[in-house]
């Protein structure tokens, strides 16, 4: 059993992530909680007298709070593209500095092993398909500050402490923190609540794709493995085009096609298709992806289970709205 510190352990990702991890280690998460789920929720975890919380900003993180911790896991900063820009200033001091001198702290509290939740948008455009040592063209504050935090980080590696960098995917699924600003997220609920899908452009822009359930998966394979190298890699399911997506969400969920409302008058410059050589390298035979059709019955099932909308606490830009302004 290992000690696993999670910090951005209680978003959409970390939620989950604990959860899944306290099957075999004890978890400590780090963070303010903005979003509590997990922190009001505690005895109905099972193997909860594994789990503790360190409850501040990782801007005030001390040598001591990683006592004992065999691995960190970093899910910390501002966590899409359009919240970034609500206050670029911030998001750089957190996505970058913040994040880096955790880093920092890490290495000197001889932590094994520090993964860093990275993200493909750091590719930003691009016509063809990309790997890991591809160009990098970010477009957003999220993207730059993620890549030079990314790299910075990297830098840092040694035989002690191994770095590993996952750029994810545009991640999709239910998690007790849930976030509807996602696009495969967005496209449930709306067919659930308005019976209709609305695309942002023609469609045709290409973003990869994976459940959260198979990030957690991933991090798990990469925890028990202590032999496993420091590395950069992309973290994808598959590719797909967002029209694409639209039709077979419909199809699952049985909706009309003709529910499908295309925007074209917003055009989103992103797009990107995305392939990993070192996911293969490291993971490929080990891990078994989720099924696309359970993860969408099973996402539909819960967000009317627990009467999920779209809120503040759901769509991260109108929280930090309320934050950052």
């Amino acid at each position: 059993m290992k000690t696993i510190l999670i910090s951005g352990g209680g978003g959409y990702l970390g939620t989950q992530l604990s959860q899944f991890l306290l099957k075999k280690h004890k978890v400590i998460i780090f963070d303010k909680f903005y979003f509590p789920w997990i922190l009001k929720n505690k005895k109905k975890i099972k193997n909860h007298n594994n789990l503790s919380f360190i409850k501040k900003n990782i801007s005030r993180a001390k040598l001591n709070d990683f006592k004992d911790v065999d691995i960190v896991c970093d899910l910390n900063g501002i966590s899409n593209d359009p919240s970034s820009e609500l206050n670029p200033k911030h998001t750089w001091k957190l996505n970058f500095n913040d994040r880096v001198n955790f880093a920092k702290l890490s290495k000197k509290a001889k932590i094994k092993r520090y993964i860093f939740n990275s993200t493909c948008s750091v590719y930003g455009f691009s016509n063809k398909k990309v790997f890991e040592s591809g160009a990098k063209r970010p477009i957003s504050t999220y993207a730059k500050a993620n890549l030079k935090a990314e790299s910075f980080i990297y830098k840092m590696r040694d035989k002690n402490f191994k770095v590993n960098s996952l750029r994810n995917s545009t991640l999709f699924g239910f998690s007790n923190s849930m976030r509807l600003d996602l696009v495969i997220n967005i496209f449930v609920l709306n067919i659930l609540k308005k019976k209709e899908i609305t695309i942002d452009g023609d469609g045709n822009q290409y973003r990869p794709f994976i459940s959260v359930n198979d990030v957690c998966k991933i991090y798990d394979l990469l925890i028990e493995n202590d032999k496993l190298p420091s590395f950069i890699s992309n973290i994808v399911s598959f590719n797909s085009k967002i029209k694409d997506i639209a039709f077979k969400i419909c199809k699952i969920l049985k909706s009309s096609k003709k529910n499908i409302i295309f925007k074209k008058s917003f055009s989103d410059k992103r797009n990107y298709n995305v392939g990993s050589k070192n996911f293969k390298k490291f993971f490929g035979r080990k891990l078994k992806f989720s099924k696309f059709e359970f993860e969408i019955k099973n996402l539909s099932k819960n967000l009317k289970k627990y009467k999920i909308n779209f809120d503040k606490n759901t769509i991260r830009m109108k929280f930090y709205k309320d934050i950052l302004n």
